[in-house]
């Protein structure tokens, strides 16, 4: 159980598994409608969950009055 057996040895010279992470690129990002539709189920749950909301508490003529499903995708995607 000394320092310099092989054990040891292989953990602190050994590969480390975060060289390999680093090299690796990044992802291009999604085109806008390509994210749309990776994301689509939770959008629309989304949207129709607010519309729903704003709809019980008479307030569908104040927020979100002139928007479409459209605008709130890209809404969405631009601050997320």
């Amino acid at each position: 159980m000394g320092l310099r057996n092989e054990y040891s040895y292989d953990a602190f010279v050994g590969d480390d598994a975060y060289e390999e992470l680093e090299e690796q690129e990044e992802p291009e990002p999604l085109h806008p409608e390509d994210w749309e539709d990776w994301h689509s189920e939770h959008l629309l749950n989304l949207w129709m969950g607010i519309r729903a909301y704003l709809e019980d508490n008479g307030l569908q003529n104040t927020w979100l009055r002139n928007a479409t499903f459209n605008t709130f995708c890209r809404f969405v995607r631009d601050f997320s």
